[in-house]
């Protein structure tokens, strides 16, 4: 509970400096909103040309799509800064300075950093998803509704796993920057699509070894019923939160692990 009281203290002032640029502020979180606007309207010019994408109507693939990024943006808000320049701040001798604080570096590291940008991505997929709940003929009940909500938080746990994953990689290799971008954006780029329209190797690696597809493909297979993949048990589909659990857990290990390493900025 401190913790959380402490981090709220953080925020505050963080708010407070970007509030003193309130346009520079707010035109972050626009143009941000923009951009999956036009992202939104590619796949509207894509379905007027096909039909469907491998029996994925245009609706259900906006929800896979809005699935992906909100879970991604509220990952983001908290990890994504911290990780991503990670390897400046070791490489700048900072990092030093949070081993002399008394708080855990990692809580340091995320604590005095926020991403606001990802504010717009969360308001445009939260607009979506109503639009989505409009065409898709989903049997909304308690039991729906909570499958929703357990599969968003392990979502939002893998997400955030592999953010932390990736920037921990810093304490190993000198471009770590570069290894957060190439699995934030290139490889979850696939979860943006049916992985049942790649082949059987690269199915395998979303949902077994890089699990992105736990994020999105698997829960909403199940809560719209389209189900043309091999690996579609319907089991599969309650392994998102779980298995976000274990990987969040094994990130943090992760992070510890690179921590013994590091020597300090000389090494």
């Amino acid at each position: 509970m401190n913790s959380f009281i402490l981090y709220g203290h953080f925020l505050k002032v963080y708010m407070k400096i970007q509030l003193e640029f309130r346009f520079s502020f707010i035109g972050d979180i626009f143009v941000n909103m923009f951009t999956f606007i036009t992202v939104y309207l590619s796949f509207w010019v894509m379905f007027n040309t096909f039909d469907n994408l491998n029996g994925w109507t245009y609706w259900q693939l906006i929800f896979l799509f809005n699935i992906n990024l909100f879970t991604y943006s509220f990952s983001s808000l908290f990890f994504w800064a911290p990780m991503k320049y990670l390897e400046q701040t070791i490489k700048n001798g900072d990092f030093d300075n949070f081993l002399t604080k008394p708080m855990s570096p990692f809580k340091l590291l995320i604590f005095r950093q926020f991403q606001h940008t990802f504010l717009g991505h969360i308001i445009i997929s939260i607009f979506v998803f109503f639009l989505c709940l409009n065409h898709l003929h989903i049997n909304w009940n308690i039991n729906s509704v909570f499958f929703l909500l357990y599969s968003l938080a392990g979502g939002v746990l893998i997400q955030s796993s592999i953010i932390i994953l990736a920037g921990s990689s810093a304490f190993w290799i000198f471009k770590s920057s570069s290894f957060v971008d190439l699995f934030t954006s290139s490889v979850r780029n696939f979860a943006n699509y049916p992985i049942s329209i790649f082949g059987k190797t690269v199915q395998l690696i979303l949902t077994f070894l890089i699990p992105y597809a736990l994020v999105n493909y698997y829960p909403v297979t199940y809560l719209i019923g389209n189900n043309n993949n091999s690996y579609s048990y319907p089991i599969i589909s309650f392994l998102t939160f779980p298995v976000g659990v274990i990987l969040f857990l094994l990130s943090l290990w992760g992070f510890k692990r690179g921590l013994v390493r590091y020597e300090g900025a000389g090494t």
